[in-house]
């Protein structure tokens, strides 16, 4: 069983992009952290900046619609393949929007189980113009929107963050926030204001005054902002200076500063001249000459003007999910007579169960000190099995860092991707920007393999330390790591190796080393990359070797009775262990191409190719050989459209071709995404999948219809089910089987949010 298991596991990290769709049913997901490790939102160059945070390593393959729509679909892959086997039963899985009033989402769903692999939906509440981009940690995807129309300047400006190798858009925070003003437009529409112009300024201006007034500052600096888009009039002025005093109001003195400017120089001798010198004064004497500093490039220590203000932020959700899943079976063999009596194994519960979850964010930050606390977990009730409640905990974590030093560490149950951890763990993480162009970072904890187990629970322990150097010769960042297992006193792995990184807007690439000077293999060697060229269109690909598992002394447990490596000792000596764990561990390779088009405005095409091979293992220690998988190969298309019949409708064609060593697998899968109305989605697909032998008799026919309906009640509030069935026709050998599976997940998503004060920054657009 153990190395079935271990196959299964390569099984699924090389072949779940292409015929996973027809592997299992698909079900709806609760907020549970697998794969998405939350969302970051904020203003800069006059738009709105989303940074979508994964739990593992990705690579941005393409996106569609290209430049703007209402829902925008963004393919990506786990760069570590591995990854991908963890992620197999997520299916689905929502993100928290921090505050959904700073850009208008209505929803951020991760979909694993599509025609091309991973797809990261972003779901917006009004048509937008948007410009997609590769993360530049390899761990998130950033989409800089506009707004209504399409904007040159509307792009993120990325540095390092420091907070634990998290890479976000450089825009400085709320209360410094003034990179739109570099791109503030000088010069009005010129001509002169129609009457219909004037009628909608004098209106917009009469709301304004009275959203100032009440303290709603998102909406009067948007409706100010409206009457400053018409050609000088009557209120052009008047509007000009309520503005600057809605941004001043609102904490963004950087945006008011530059609205009074922008007035003094259109209105010199303007009855309120005086009065917005005034106001400009103080907001410079309040500066002291200066503003915060932001961070130009990664290492730069950021130095913090004292102000004494502390400002904090809840963000989360919580849901609820019912899930079942039923199965039917009859099996027929022809050259037998039929049985009359019931076959009382043919109907089988797989799933009755009730999961609810829970995922909070807590920060708060002042001059001296960001700290943030973080919970992920969930409990699962079944029904009719008679197991007691079982609780999970994905995250559970506290971080701090002191600014002025630019140290942070973190503690508790969290996730790492670099430096030679591999995912979560339980322990503690510190890093310090030592140099401009130098971080060290230390890292300590247990592996934990499943989000249910406790802390610690195989007496595994590891170490490690790392060096992050760059950015150099533009786009170039590395890392030295060194890293060290145990099994309390045993080595259980033992590894030193290095990561490259490159990143500009147009092109990344990304390389990992793992050398494992224990068992003197090398353990790892992964490249992935993407290019977009001048037509938008993208080409990806990547190149992948590696052991499989990785390599420790716990994979000589593979096919043993022994629970720990420590019973083992009773009949074998460490060496003879460590040669079981090699024997025991296969070898994987792969490598894939992929291309992606947009053939009309309302049409892409995208189209990929990937080659397996997986080595067979050793007899040793009582434990049978494996036989080399041999050479496979995979092929699919698929052709993407949508606003075809109105916004935000999306409808997907998707071919698929397995070439296994034992058989040929085919499938076709079509998919719709339809808003009836903007609050309310309908989602019906159905997957067909034909299977033949070559070295075996077999033909195996799949049909795989569901539906999955969202209803959007309140921005915060979603409600979600889904329904299918999965027949199944399989000839083999002389028998016929048919089973028949029936699966129903619904269940209901809140969103929630809270800071200490509203900000410039939530207005939607954002101060210009």
């Amino acid at each position: 069983m153990a190395v079935l298991a271990r196959r299964c596991h390569w099984f699924a990290a090389g072949v779940l992009p292409l015929i996973g769709a027809l592997s299992s049913p698909t079900y709806g997901e609760p907020v549970v952290d697998h794969a998405l490790a939350g969302v970051h939102v904020q203003p800069q160059n006059g738009c709105a900046v989303v940074q979508v945070n994964f739990n593992f390593l990705v690579r941005y393959d393409s996106h569609f619609p290209l430049d703007q729509g209402q829902e925008l679909r963004i393919s990506v892959r786990p760069i570590d393949r591995a990854q991908a086997a963890s992620i197999v039963q997520l299916r689905r899985e929502a993100a928290r929007v921090p505050d959904k009033s700073v850009v208008p989402i209505r929803a951020i769903d991760f979909e694993v189980d599509q025609p091309n692999g991973p797809v990261l939906r972003i779901q917006f509440e009004q048509p937008v113009a948007y410009r997609v981009f590769q993360g530049p940690d390899f761990q998130s995807v950033v989409i800089a929107v506009a707004g209504k129309g399409p904007s040159a300047t509307c792009r993120p400006e990325f540095v390092f963050d420091g907070g634990g190798g998290t890479v976000v858009p450089a825009a400085g925070t709320e209360r410094a926030a003034g990179a739109a003003a570099a791109f503030r437009p000088k010069e009005r529409p010129a001509g002169k204001p129609s009457e219909a112009d004037l009628r909608m300024a004098g209106a917009s201006m009469d709301e304004a005054r009275a959203a100032l007034k009440r303290g709603n500052y998102s909406d009067a600096i948007r409706l100010f902002t409206k009457v400053l888009k018409v050609p000088e009039n009557e209120f052009s002025a008047e509007a000009q200076e309520l503005l600057g005093v809605a941004c001043q109001k609102s904490g963004n003195l950087a945006e008011a500063k530059g609205e009074y400017e922008d007035y003094l120089r259109r209105y010199p001798a303007g009855e309120g001249n005086e009065r917005v010198s005034q106001r400009l004064a103080g907001i410079t004497t309040a500066e002291g000459g200066g503003g915060e500093k932001l961070r130009g490039t990664k290492g730069e220590t950021a130095k913090f003007t004292r102000s004494d203000e502390t400002t904090w932020s809840v963000s989360g959700s919580a849901s609820l999910f019912y899930i079942r899943d039923d199965s039917f079976r009859t099996l027929r063999d022809p050259s037998l007579a039929p049985i009359p009596n019931e076959d009382k194994d043919a109907h089988r519960v797989h799933q009755n169960t009730f999961l609810a979850s829970l995922d909070v964010i807590g920060a708060w930050s002042n001059d001296q000190v960001k700290s943030k606390i973080r919970f992920s977990g969930s409990e699962e009730h079944a029904f009719d099995t008679g197991l007691k409640e079982i609780t999970s905990i994905a995250a559970a974590y506290g971080e701090v860092t002191l600014k002025d030093w630019d140290v942070m560490a973190r503690l508790g149950r969290q996730t790492q991707n670099s430096g030679g951890v591999l995912g979560r763990f339980d322990g503690a993480f510190a890093s310090w920007q030592a140099f401009p162009s130098a971080r060290f970072n230390v890292v300590g904890g247990s592996p934990v393999a499943s989000r249910r187990d406790l802390p610690f629970k195989d007496d595994k322990f590891f170490y490690g330390t790392s060096v992050d150097f760059g950015p150099f010769f533009g786009g170039f960042e590395a890392t030295l790591f060194a890293i060290e297992q145990q099994d309390r006193l045993l080595v259980d792995r033992q590894a030193v190796g290095t990561e490259f990184r490159y990143f500009d807007p147009y092109k990344s690439a990304y390389v990992t080393i793992d050398y494992d000077v224990h068992f003197q293999q090398l353990n790892a060697a992964i490249f992935s990359g993407s290019w977009t060229l001048f037509d938008k269109s993208t080409v990806y690909g990547s190149a992948d070797y590696r052991k499989t598992p990785y390599l420790s002394a716990w994979n000589a447990l593979q096919g043993q009775s022994f629970l720990t490596l420590y019973d083992m000792l009773r009949l074998h000596t460490k060496d003879q262990i460590d040669q079981f764990a090699l024997d025991r561990t296969a070898t994987y390779r792969s490598a894939m191409l992929g291309f992606s088009r947009q053939i009309t405005e309302k049409l892409q095409v995208s189209m990929d190719a990937t080659a397996v091979d997986v080595s067979g293992t050793i007899e040793s220690g009582g434990v049978p050989a494996t036989l080399p998988v041999g050479p496979e190969f995979y092929y699919s298309a698929q052709l993407i459209g949508s606003g075809i019949f109105r916004e935000g409708d999306l409808f997907i064609t998707g071919v698929r071709y397995a070439d296994l060593t034992d058989s040929k697998l085919y499938v076709l899968d079509l998919s719709v995404r339809y808003p009836l109305i903007p609050e309310f989605r309908v989602s019906p697909r159905v997957r067909f999948g034909y299977r033949t032998g070559d070295i075996i008799d077999l033909k195996e026919f799949t049909v795989l219809p569901t539906m999955l309906l969202n209803y959007y009640m309140t921005k915060d509030l979603n409600f979600e089910i889904e329904i299918g069935t999965k027949w199944t026709h399989l000839e083999r050998s002389g028998t016929t089987e048919v089973s028949t599976d029936l699966f129903l997940t619904a269940g209901v998503r809140y969103d929630f949010y809270a800071d200490d004060k509203s900000k410039c920054m939530v207005a939607w657009p954002p101060c210009r």
